[in-house]
């Protein structure tokens, strides 16, 4: 088919799209640090070098031409400004944080993300929106408006995948670990933010992988286009902890604490609860445009990333998360928590006697 370069590949969704590339006939080269070899990765020429330094893209990347450039990783700015006029189709892989509301949801009214999530219609945050929770999503809204203008110039073909969360081996942010951890702790219960309630898109890393490969397949349906990317299924917090946690060999007890209180249960959202309590993005176009539908499903994506977690167990609890995994303090938090909560029994009991079901169920009305 043509030349190929993949910025990245060694992540969660990097060696399925070196052998889908491989597979389409594909000549592919990966451009990564060096400090992640993996074994999964399929054997291609690789090229070292810092794809966030523009003199190490250079040095790496050289003057040669490419038929497509998959960048999943680095600084997209500088890799699109190298490639343009050098590839014939730039496919970049960036996330849903670009949306207003999704980080900061406080900053849209009504509270959060419209529901569900257009590309062409949820408005995307300002270029230069102030940083919150940590984070700035404004760089993330330059590079897409950079990549895209290039491709306006004829720089190149010019496509974005926003990634929701993704989950699967390898996965730098892995946040299943804080359930799975407990499971081998044997800890017989965990803290869920408002008992688990809310729902995120997910993507397997193999059904992400699909969506830029079929991004790859039709340069000329998704040019100058942005594609949500997400599994078929939806799951609240709730229902993902307890597959993650069956999966891991041992269900939990799975206590309610509120958002509002800072508790090991904000530890399972990127942003520590305070981004978008539910965020489902609309994968229409993506499935439109390209065909897509999973390859593989959520109980066997989680099932992959839970096995891969337990063969590298020493290598997880070595890794850095947002949980700290004391458990005396959760068990001092959850005994406080019950203790607060008998107080307020008389303050409740007015509400608890006073309201009662509907005289008649509204979908009872044509019996």
């Amino acid at each position: 088919m043509g030349r190929a370069l993949v910025v990245g590949g060694t992540g969660p969704t990097g060696p399925s799209i070196v052998e889908g590339l491989l597979a389409r006939g594909h000549d592919v080269t990966v451009f990564h640090t060096g400090r992640h070899e993996v074994t999964e990765l399929p054997d291609v020429p690789h090229v070292h070098g810092s794809p966030f330094e523009a003199d190490d893209i250079t040095r790496a990347v050289g003057a040669g031409g490419w038929d497509v450039v998959v960048a999943t990783y680095g600084r997209v700015r500088l890799i699109a400004e190298h490639v343009a006029h050098r590839c014939a189709h730039l496919v970049v892989v960036g996330g849903v944080p670009v949306y207003q509301g999704y980080v900061n949801p406080g900053s849209r009214f009504p509270y959060g993300v419209r529901l569900p999530v257009r590309e062409d219609s949820h408005p995307l945050v300002a270029p230069d929106e102030p940083r919150f929770a940590g984070y700035s999503t404004g760089p993330i809204r330059r590079t897409e408006d950079q990549v895209f203008a290039l491709g306006v110039n004829g720089s190149f073909a010019a496509t974005y995948l926003r990634y929701p969360t993704v989950y699967g081996p390898r996965n730098p942010y892995a946040w299943e670990w804080h359930v799975v951890r407990r499971v081998l702790d044997g800890r017989p219960w965990m803290i869920l933010a408002d008992g688990g309630h809310g729902v995120h898109s997910r993507a397997a890393a193999r059904n992400a992988a699909e969506a830029v490969l079929l991004a790859v397949d039709r340069p000329e349906t998704a040019a100058g286009k942005a594609y949500n990317v997400a599994d078929d299924d939806l799951l609240t917090v709730r229902q993902w902890v307890q597959l993650v946690a069956r999966a891991a060999g041992r269900d939990l007890e799975l206590r309610s604490l509120p958002r509002e209180l800072p508790s090991p249960g904000l530890a399972m959202s990127a942003f520590g609860g305070q981004e978008t309590p539910t965020s489902i993005v609309d994968t229409t176009r993506l499935r439109a445009d390209l065909g897509y539908h999973d390859v593989v499903t959520v109980a066997d994506g989680l099932a992959e990333t839970v096995e891969w977690m337990l063969a590298n167990e020493t290598a997880m609890r070595a890794t850095s998360t947002t949980d700290p995994f004391d458990y005396a303090a959760e068990d001092a938090l959850v005994a406080a928590y019950d203790r607060a909560l008998a107080s307020l029994a008389p303050q409740a009991a007015p509400f608890g006697a006073g309201i009662g079901r509907m005289a008649v169920v509204q979908t009872a009305k044509g019996r």
